[in-house]
């Protein structure tokens, strides 16, 4: 059941990112709506003392991201990019909450700072060319420099997944803003691949990390106990 519930991902995925390189946009916008309920899959394929103890709060942040995907589709154009903000902000909550459900070490101090960097260099090119929307791109902005920070607290599959979040949204910001520093062929290709592969290693860091001797990509703390024998 465990490699099954992975397959719905892997085809969707490979779908839509063939359709974004040979320009189907139908394909592509549909399949796009299908990436967060496949992810849920691989959620609710297992049982549920196997999904970790912050899976209610995973399944929430992935139907967030989901609102994100698919609402700009039916919303008036003036509106779709709020629409896109508004989910991922509420997903982006329910990531903060869910990597706090779980037992966790410390943020290394170097990637700590390169977030930190990284983040307002972002905020220092895109807020000025965001108009109203400055309030609301800076508010983003600090929650996806938190999700990244408590995800590299799970180990390297939480900072890597953080990496790629923080790059598919900065890729976001700057296509909306400042679209001459991203102006090349495949650019929505590459904020696909990294959405993706950010959201389904968050979702590895929720199904990994049940308890302090389980937590995947790093050691467990000191004076942790091994379970008895029975």
């Amino acid at each position: 059941m465990r490699a099954l519930s992975l397959a719905p991902v892997a085809v969707v995925t490979l779908v839509h990112l063939i359709a974004l390189v040979t320009g189907a946009d139908t394909v592509a916008a549909w399949s796009q709506v299908l990436l967060m309920p496949a992810l849920a899959v691989v959620l609710l394929a297992l049982p549920p003392g196997d999904r970790g103890p912050a899976w209610p709060w995973a399944l929430g942040a992935l139907a967030a991201s989901w609102v994100g995907d698919s609402l700009p589709k039916v919303v008036p154009h003036d509106a779709q990019f709020l629409a896109m903000i508004g989910g991922f902000a509420a997903a982006q909550v329910l990531w903060i909450v869910a990597f706090t459900r779980v037992d966790r070490g410390r943020s290394p101090f170097a990637w700590t700072l390169l977030l930190i960097v990284v983040a307002v260099a972002l905020l220092a090119v895109t807020v000025p060319a965001a108009g109203m929307l400055a309030p609301a791109v800076v508010v983003y902005g600090l929650l996806l420099l938190a999700v990244a920070w408590l995800a590299s607290s799970h180990g390297w599959v939480g900072a890597l997944g953080g990496a790629m979040f923080v790059l598919s949204d900065g890729l976001i910001a700057l296509g909306a803003f400042r679209p001459e520093l991203v102006d090349w062929s495949n650019r929505d290709l590459a904020v696909m691949a990294t959405y993706v592969a950010a959201q389904a290693l968050f979702v590895a860091v929720v199904l990994l990390t049940r308890s302090p001797d389980r937590t995947f990509g790093r050691a467990p703390r000191r004076g942790t106990r091994a379970p008895a024998n029975p």
